[in-house]
């Protein structure tokens, strides 16, 4: 059983009940935190002693209860949560304090079990020297005989997900366009499913497409040639809020 996953979130069994709405709010703020770091750990293909193949960084303010139900394959790691300091840092980009439990806590279960603790400490200074930024590239596509190259980004922080394209010319390697062109709120499922793949349609429209293979977003190419982006998203209203957070 290998290390799989990274969790940092407040103690389900506390919070359920006694504060739903901040738990719930915490996981949002920290999911792009948790999503980093288990892809991280799961590159170094650490095997444990098979037990667990689960982190899970359980901040809360009430006194830990030794009788809850911790799941089977979860190292399960408890720290006091300091509701001020979060609160300084819940609509900001400091991620600092997020930072500080996952140290405390990978330090803590390494007093119980065997883990990777100086790779994952690691992992903490190369999350700070990127910026605190979840990046990662979705897809880069060439089309040859419209002589561009098409390039989706992907940047996840504690305050939104958002979809970042760049588009160059092949022959000059010339940079045309780069911006935003989808946002969502924080949070895991939000944004998943709604980006997938590039085409450039019959109307010399270029299209990304949703996990669906529907248009999603339609860019005007004529226009990107003069170095404008101009795109639209497509569907319902709902939608359409939904993937132009605070553009």
């Amino acid at each position: 059983m290998n290390l799989y996953y990274i969790y940092l979130g407040l103690d389900y069994n506390d919070y359920i009940m006694k504060n739903n709405e901040l738990r719930y709010e915490f996981q949002k703020k920290t999911s792009f935190i948790n999503d980093y770091f288990s892809k991280k750990a799961r590159k170094l293909s650490f095997k444990t002693d098979g037990t667990f193949n689960m982190i899970s960084i359980s901040p809360s303010e009430f006194v830990f209860n030794s009788k809850k139900y911790v799941p089977s394959d979860v190292l399960d790691v408890h720290l006091p949560f300091d509701r001020n300091r979060y609160d300084k840092i819940k609509n900001a980009y400091d991620c600092s304090y997020y930072l500080e439990l996952l140290e405390q806590g990978f330090k803590k279960a390494a007093e119980f079990k065997e883990i990777p603790l100086k790779s994952l400490l690691n992992i903490i200074e190369e999350f700070k020297q990127d910026g605190c930024i979840n990046k990662w590239l979705h897809k880069k596509k060439r089309f040859k005989d419209d002589d561009l190259e098409i390039v989706l980004d992907c940047e996840f922080t504690a305050i939104c997900f958002q979809l970042v394209l760049s588009i160059n010319q092949i022959s000059t390697k010339k940079n045309l366009v780069k911006g935003v062109i989808m946002r969502t709120e924080v949070g895991v499922s939000i944004h998943q499913g709604m980006y997938k793949d590039i085409l450039i349609d019959n109307d010399d429209n270029i299209i990304i497409t949703d996990r669906s293979d529907s248009p999603r977003i339609e860019i005007n190419k004529n226009k990107v040639l003069k170095g404008i982006l101009d795109f639209k998203i497509l569907g319902d209203k709902e939608i359409i809020e939904m993937l132009s957070y605070k553009i």
